[in-house]
């Protein structure tokens, strides 16, 4: 089937409530954009709704029970975990307050809450109670902590539930259509890089001191990988300069292996030479071992003396040549966040800086999600909650390509 989801697959989540009806309007949307969808309903859910419906509109039978093992290709499948592997999103609405505590909690007490924890792909939940549960401290913070794992969680709607309650921070089930435009916005990105060339860098750098020890940092690359691999989805032609993350090369682009500061330095520039914009997440080893050598040091007794000396300012190089290319740099604090940050802005000459704190609670170095204030040149700021690093990736590319509409407009 042709459409704008189509092979995607999506697990579709039920649970028990009066909202349950809206996620049958909500199968067949998702069917007929093309997304093979597989039902996943708790035992509360068909006691709202049946399983017919589901079965007719995806042309698969939904899974309720976690024994015996319904869904299972063959014996010894385990549908909780192999769905989780397949899925490109996972929807759960409408998701009660129970659901959420469950999900929260890591608790696993059935086939829907057991396949949340086995979870590899993005998780849409989309809740749907009474307001006044909406509004509770316990919903609240459950909601909160999925947020901070990454999680996606719509914002209910307004509007007369089933008591005839309404009002502001109603617990309504948003409308099938809003949800299908969030899964749109998930799944099938925009072109509106097309034409784009763009040079990532990610990762850390390694400066050698001897012949088994370097001087790193923390940094996963994580989200260098996610803006490159995002921003090929959107049509740009995108040059990955990866420092030793450890991660797989992401389909559909060029990726650089660097290790040193230097050596990412000379492959940077080299593609910023062609490149429309850059973006620069990785983050470079400011100092190296200033004689660094091919033999081991031997462990002594005593204090041990290493000289450093400064690395080439990458991202600064690339400002003074930047011309009317466009340049995003981050911004990795442990305190003043935003004071830092427009302060490296300004000295580096960025027309947007990613602020990051990488301390305490919202540390986002080498995390999946992270918090993250966007700073443009003409010092607008927005600050987004903690995210998972896709959905931040998301929203800075948003950015670039308004920016780089802007640029094209005026040639």
């Amino acid at each position: 089937m042709s459409g704008a989801l189509a092979g995607k697959r999506i697990v579709l989540g039920v649970s028990g409530g009066i909202a349950a009806y809206k996620a049958v309007e909500l199968a067949r949307q998702l069917a007929l954009q093309g997304a093979e969808i597989q039902a996943a309903l708790t035992r509360s859910a068909l006691a709202f709704v049946q399983s017919l419906p589901f079965e007719v509109l995806t042309g698969r039978a939904p899974i309720s029970r976690m024994f015996p093992i319904e869904g299972a290709a063959h014996p010894g499948d385990m549908p909780h975990i192999s769905l989780t592997g397949r899925a490109d999103l996972i929807v759960i609405a409408p998701a009660t307050a129970n659901l959420i505590g469950k999900f929260a909690g890591g608790i696993g007490d059935d086939f829907l809450s057991t396949l949340l924890l086995s979870a590899r792909s993005p998780v849409l939940v989309v809740p749907a109670m009474n307001p006044r549960m909406w509004s509770s401290p316990a919903v609240r913070e459950n909601v909160k902590k999925l947020r901070e794992r990454g999680h996606l969680v719509m914002e209910p709607g307004v509007g007369r539930m089933a008591r005839a309650e309404e009002g502001e921070g109603s617990g309504r089930m948003p409308e099938p259509e809003a949800i299908l435009a969030e899964v749109l916005r998930l799944l099938v990105p925009p072109h509106d890089l097309a034409g784009m060339r763009l040079v990532v860098s990610a990762g850390p750098t390694r400066e050698r001191w001897d012949a088994v020890r370097y001087l790193t940092n923390r940094s996963s690359g994580k989200m260098g990988y996610a803006l490159a691999a995002a921003a090929a989805a959107r049509g740009a032609e995108v040059t990955l300069v990866s420092g030793p993350a450890g991660l797989p090369d992401p389909p559909g682009l060029r990726t650089v292996r660097v290790e040193s500061a230097a050596e990412m330095r000379e492959a940077v520039l080299a593609a910023w030479k062609e490149a429309h914009a850059g973006i620069m997440a990785a983050a470079v080893s400011d100092y190296r071992p200033a004689q660094p050598t091919e033999r081991k040091h031997k462990k002594k007794d005593g204090p041990l003396t290493l000289k450093l000396e400064r690395t080439a300012d990458i991202l600064a190089e690339m400002g003074k040549a930047k011309g009317k290319r466009l340049l995003v740099g981050f911004a990795a604090e442990t305190g003043d966040l935003t004071k830092n940050a427009k302060d490296k802005l300004r000295r580096k000459g960025l027309d947007l800086i990613v602020a990051n704190l990488i301390a305490g609670e919202e540390d986002a170095m080498g995390a999946d999600a992270a918090t993250a204030i966007l700073i443009r040149a003409g010092g607008k700021e927005e600050h987004f909650p903690r995210l998972r690093k896709d959905a931040l990736a998301s929203a800075i590319l948003d950015r670039l390509a308004e920016m780089w509409q802007k640029v094209k407009s005026t040639k």
